[in-house]
């Protein structure tokens, strides 16, 4: 698979995590403008929502970076879909699911496929219920430029993004997405390179 395939592959994945951010957006919001809710209801959904973000990660986790999908089928424990040619789509029992991409760009022999992405899903759910105090204005949105660290960046908007997506680089390097969700829908995605401490921004995509 060349560099320019595996670009593109990137890419479509990552636009399939927007899209669902999206589309997971507007059906959650439809229903709590319809529904509404008590506070005691508010309550347990933010620890509900707490409960269930630490479940999205810790199956998201247990995917790393130059695994194959032997190694990874053994970590996840469950049947994989295969979407498209080298891409698997990995779901338990709560729906939390992960997206691997593998190729053998980055392995050590040349010639075994191994994972060069990995991308979360089920975060949406999460993201739309968040109150106001965990989302970050357009103000602060419009502060974030290329080449600012991520803890410049997190100083800026007030805490760590969720990782939508990380890949290996050409040079090494880790790219990682990360996502502040903005008022309703809307939100900033930044893609870091670099492991964190050390990653600086490269691309910002705010809407």
């Amino acid at each position: 698979m060349t560099k320019t395939r595996i670009r593109r592959l990137i890419l479509l994945l990552v636009l399939l995590v927007f899209s669902s951010v999206f589309m997971a957006g507007c059906g959650q919001q439809s229903t709590q403008d319809a529904d509404g809710g008590s506070e005691t209801g508010d309550r347990s959904e933010a620890v509900d929502s707490t409960a269930t973000l630490d479940k999205i990660y810790a199956f998201y986790d247990k995917v790393q970076l130059g695994q194959t999908k032997a190694e990874v089928d053994t970590a996840l424990g469950v049947t994989a879909k295969e979407p498209m040619t080298d891409v698997f789509q990995y779901t338990d029992a709560n729906g939390n699911g992960v997206m691997i991409g593998l190729s053998s760009v980055f392995s050590q022999d040349g010639s075994s496929k191994v994972v060069f992405n990995k991308s979360v899903e089920g975060l949406e759910a999460y993201l739309i219920t968040l109150p106001d105090d965990k989302r970050v204005t357009d103000e602060q949105a419009q502060s974030i430029t290329q080449g600012m660290t991520y803890e410049e960046t997190k100083a800026k908007l007030g805490g760590d993004g969720y990782e939508l997506s990380s890949t290996q680089g050409f040079e090494g390097k880790p790219e990682i997405d990360r996502v502040w969700m903005k008022k309703g829908i809307s939100m900033i995605t930044v893609k870091f390179s670099g492991p964190d401490g050390t990653d600086v921004a490269k691309t910002i995509v705010d809407f």
